[in-house]
């Protein structure tokens, strides 16, 4: 685990608030804590940790983990005279807003759907919990005390591993009658056509905008090129059909770049495709530059029909370069109505704090019982 301290400035001044949240980001890669103090005008964030979340284990060791890790954290801070008033939690997976479990979950989390992690949470730590999906909660953090500051409607977007989304409309986050609403990544685009979506149908922008949807077309472009042997065709199309863009037991020679060929077979997500791209391979690049352009598109759409003030974008593919950035423009202008198109499309700034922020909010709205964030309340106590 790693500790530091962040300090979020979102205004001038602000008195400190009583006692911090014990908030926690939970993802497929990790499990993220640290204490959240929230005034009307900043966010502090210090004692921040993390642990793999190993999601391959199973929903039910996930969640041994994340209780073990949240009771550390608590007992880090209790040594320190620190008594956190209640646990701010993110999640990956579509939350039940009554108890805070898991209610559905892609397959990048196997075993995660049905989780009683609210329950678990405050079984386990006697401590008042609320819970809301990771991006809802980017969103919320990005909108309080980020980028979105002062927006009373603004779409958000992670691109990162995979693609998810937030709507803020009115000042209260939209979660839907199911909790499902904000999953942007599951609308069709016919880039992705025929690609397998995390969601177990295919042809979902996430499959080819996300880093692990880069590596599928990557793959499905590289069965196209004519380049690839026939082995290599065979394990290519293992990678386009995946859901995760990584398929276990392939050599690693098809990983290397081969003598006759300029560039690898196949890659393992976002990070590697960028290395091939930052080397000035320009097939890696196009294949960052179509999934830009269609998110681009997509995005249009969405804001067609919502009508932000503001689009803010966060993850890992939003540091991919100039080029990306100017493919998705390019893309929402493509779609974009003409006042749309006004519309501001920035990156977020509170990176991977936003989610732990964006708890703290929601907490606090379950709390004070004025619903800022939130259609339904979840039982805090």
């Amino acid at each position: 685990m790693m500790n530091s301290n962040r300090f979020v400035q979102s205004g001038e001044g602000g008195a400190a608030t009583t006692a911090p949240l014990l908030g926690l980001d939970i993802g497929g890669t990790k499990i993220a804590g640290a204490l959240v103090a929230l005034t009307d005008t900043q966010a502090n964030i210090s004692h921040q940790a993390s642990v793999p979340t190993d999601a391959g284990r199973g929903g039910v060791a996930v969640l041994a983990t994340i209780l073990d890790f949240a009771k550390q954290l608590l007992a880090t801070a209790r040594e320190e005279g620190i008594e956190p008033r209640g646990i701010a939690v993110s999640s990956a997976g579509v939350i039940d807003p009554v108890t805070g479990s898991i209610a559905s979950a892609t397959d990048t989390m196997p075993g995660w759907a049905g989780q009683p992690l609210g329950p678990a949470l405050r079984a386990h730590l006697s401590l008042p919990v609320a819970v809301l999906n990771d991006v809802h909660g980017h969103g919320l953090g990005e909108v309080a005390y980020g980028a979105g500051r002062g927006a009373q409607n603004a779409l958000i977007f992670a691109v990162g591993t995979g693609l998810g989304g937030a709507a803020i409309v009115g000042g209260k986050l939209v979660s839907g009658a199911n909790g499902v609403s904000g999953h942007f990544g599951h609308l069709y685009h016919e880039t992705a056509h025929g690609l397998t979506c995390s969601c177990g149908r295919t042809s979902h922008i996430e499959t080819a905008a996300s880093g692990s949807g880069a590596a599928r077309l990557y793959a499905a472009r590289q069965i196209e090129s004519g380049t690839l042997t026939d082995e290599e065709i065979a394990y290519a199309e293992k990678v386009a059909g995946s859901i995760t863009g990584v398929v276990e037991n392939i050599p690693e020679e098809h990983y290397e770049v081969r003598e006759d060929c300029s560039r690898p077979a196949l890659v393992r997500g976002g990070f590697e495709l960028k290395q091939l791209a930052d080397q000035g391979d320009e097939f890696a690049r196009q294949i960052f530059i179509d999934g830009a352009f269609a998110l681009g598109q997509t995005i249009a759409g969405l804001a067609n029909s919502f009508d932000p003030d503001v689009i803010i974008l966060s993850g890992s593919l939003t540091h991919v370069g100039a080029y990306w950035w100017n493919a998705l423009h390019k893309g929402f202008m493509d779609q974009a109505m003409n006042l749309i198109g006004q519309t501001l499309v920035i990156e977020g700034s509170l990176d991977s704090s936003a989610p732990l922020i964006g708890a703290a909010v929601y907490f606090d709205s379950i709390m004070n019982d004025d619903e800022p964030a939130h259609t339904a309340t979840q039982n805090a106590t």
